[in-house]
């Protein structure tokens, strides 16, 4: 009869509401399990690479500062020689805590917070800048406290260094004159902090051993600076040493041994 809904009628509007529910709670076009699964998969490797370029930004960022910084001290050298007749900038060291105020820096790196071991130093008056004296890689901290480094570069041993002649046959240079190749000689490096005290930093081209060794930051590298104020980022290809000759190690590692044997090609008495 018209208007009525009989028994097989009304089972089907049952189940059709039935459905629409179901339809309501499932919408078309939602994703499955499996589809939620990759999105997240592919997040996730976004991210990863994502953060790797941030890393290697953020280390690229932290080279080129470092570059800038020697550069920074590479001209305050360049102006003091030339003030006084092309006598290099002493760069005495030694075991006391305080270097000599005629030195380029004063003091020890790894025990000494004061600034005037920098700013009461010879080099500074062309440089004006303690943070040139840094690299931003370095969170070392001085020895027994929370106060951050204030220098981790230092002066080749060669440029006017104490005669160490007798001990590892190096030769320094005390004028500029002397240097016959300044585009390979080396200046200043950034310096391991376990490796880092005076302003001095100490290796010879006759020598097959570490003396001080050189920062292994970077991504594994280091920041060099020429005497023609050219600087240079170098990766190594051994590992970083964890001893030196003056605690009792040996270059081992044939890689290791490559990386100093380039070191040695820096010092101003190598054609």
């Amino acid at each position: 009869m018209s208007g009525l809904i009989g028994p097989i009628d009304e089972i089907y509007v049952k189940q059709n509401a039935s459905s629409q529910r179901l339809r309501s709670l499932h919408p078309k076009g939602a994703f499955t399990l499996l589809e939620l699964l990759v999105v997240i998969a592919i997040i996730a490797i976004l991210a990863a690479v994502l953060l790797a370029a941030l890393s290697t930004a953020k280390a690229r960022g932290y080279r080129i500062a470092c570059l800038n910084n020697q550069r920074q001290l590479g001209l305050a050298w360049e102006m003091y020689s030339s003030e006084a007749t092309d006598q290099l900038v002493a760069n005495f060291g030694g075991p006391s805590n305080r270097s000599p105020t005629t030195s380029w820096v004063a003091g020890n790196a790894a025990l000494d917070a004061d600034p005037v071991t920098i700013t009461g130093a010879a080099l500074f008056p062309y440089v004006r800048g303690i943070q040139a004296y840094h690299c931003p890689a370095d969170r070392s901290f001085v020895v027994g406290s929370s106060t951050p480094r204030l220098r981790s570069i230092s002066l080749s041993h060669y440029m006017h260094g104490e005669d160490f002649r007798p001990n590892f046959g190096a030769d320094p240079v005390p004028k500029s004159t002397r240097i016959r190749h300044p585009s390979k000689a080396l200046t200043f490096i950034d310096e391991a902090e376990m490796s880092i005290d005076d302003g001095d930093f100490l290796y010879s081209s006759k020598f097959d051993e570490w003396l001080n060794i050189p920062a292994w930051r970077h991504q594994h590298g280091a920041v060099l600076l020429f005497a023609d104020n050219h600087a240079e980022y170098w990766k190594w290809k051994g590992s970083a040493p964890s001893i030196c000759y003056f605690n009792g190690g040996r270059i081992q590692d044939p890689l290791e041994l490559s990386d100093l044997k380039r070191l040695q090609q820096t010092a101003p008495e190598v054609e």
